[in-house]
């Protein structure tokens, strides 16, 4: 059963309550992956330590007995409730194990048990995906990077619950500092809001000083840099950047941001026919951000625009492909890069 985009938050909150029999969990961006998969898991077991309700099935352990997933979840709990199995390691076994509990029309009515699943980027064609999607009693739910607009509602929503009230430059700060890993987002608004304490406003200087980003290299400064073609500088901040803890992922993507609201304003300019103010006010920029953007602006191609954006993604799918060397990956790519 597949669900759709704009349901599957509110579907994972109540997905205890769903009549199914499992989930599976998969797309391109891990992140997304990874944060709704843990969210699941707790759903259906709040306590994952529990070794009566919680199981892990490997790869290997399905690749040489495909019938233990059947075993595992028409089992009974030995001190009753209801059991999470779950595969992180999904192939063509996980695939064969499942459809032999599907063969069964009415499997789903003979446990409670619950079968979740984690997967990588699966194609349509992918027999895992197909089954899981095809099927009434299983849920198929696919995860993709979270856009601009979703990232916002995600940090007015966590300050919210916490409620600490802020400003729309508050959250825009927040939006471009925090990249778009949930993890990480959770993570820093709860340090917030206990630096806050019983004081429930978000000011701009709190926030910088709470997420100590004031002395810290900026990676605002980094894109300036390296999208005036100030590359010695630029190249320098990333490996500082980078020794700071911060993610090459999350860099590219700033980087990445940036250029598609270059290329949006000067599309609009250009084939749209408005003016230059009013293509700057629809990006919606943070404020310390718009005089750079209109020197970018006024000096920067469409075409360096299009070829730059179609090589920021040749190296961002790299970085997903080979994530342990993302540093090397993305440090060549600023040291060599070449300005039109």
């Amino acid at each position: 059963m597949k669900i759709a985009n704009a349901q599957i938050d509110s579907y994972i909150q109540r997905i205890a309550q769903e009549k199914i029999a499992g989930c599976l969990v998969f797309g391109p961006e891990a992140s997304v992956v990874n944060y709704r998969f843990n969210l699941i898991a707790k759903n259906i077991t709040p306590d994952l330590t529990d070794p009566f309700l919680v199981t892990h099935i490997s790869k290997e352990r399905l690749s040489e007995d495909k019938a233990i997933l059947g075993d595992e979840f028409y089992s009974f709990p030995m001190l009753g409730g209801r059991k999470l199995i779950i595969i992180k390691e999904s192939d063509a076994a996980c695939s064969a194990a499942l459809k032999m509990i599907f063969e069964d029309r009415e499997y789903h009515k003979k446990s409670e048990n619950f079968i979740l699943i984690q997967a990588g980027d699966l194609d349509k064609s992918s027999s895992l995906r197909k089954m899981c999607e095809e099927n009434l009693n299983f849920a198929a739910i696919a995860c993709y990077e979270d856009d601009e607009r979703v990232i916002k509602k995600i940090i007015l929503d966590e300050l919210a619950r916490r409620q600490v009230k802020s400003s729309s430059q508050v959250i825009e700060f927040l939006c471009q500092k925090l990249g778009k890993n949930r993890q990480i987002i959770n993570l820093e608004i709860e340090k917030i809001a206990l630096f806050l304490g019983d004081k429930k406003e978000l000011t701009l200087d709190e926030v910088s000083k709470i997420n100590g980003y004031e002395g810290e290299e900026s990676v605002e400064e980094f894109v300036i840099n390296f999208v005036s073609g100030k590359l010695d500088i630029a190249a320098n901040q990333v490996e500082r950047l980078i020794n700071q803890g911060i993610e090459p992922i999350l860099i590219i993507r700033f980087l990445s941001n940036y250029l598609q609201k270059l290329y949006q304003a000067k599309c609009e300019m250009e084939f749209s026919g408005l003016d230059f103010e009013g293509a700057v006010r629809n990006q919606k920029l943070f404020f310390k951000t718009e005089i750079e953007f209109k020197k970018h602006l006024r000096t920067v191609s469409l075409n360096f625009l299009t070829q730059n954006l179609q090589r920021i993604f040749e190296v961002e799918a790299k970085i997903k492909t080979f994530p342990f060397s993302s540093r090397l990956v993305f440090i060549d790519f600023v040291q060599n890069f070449k300005v039109f």
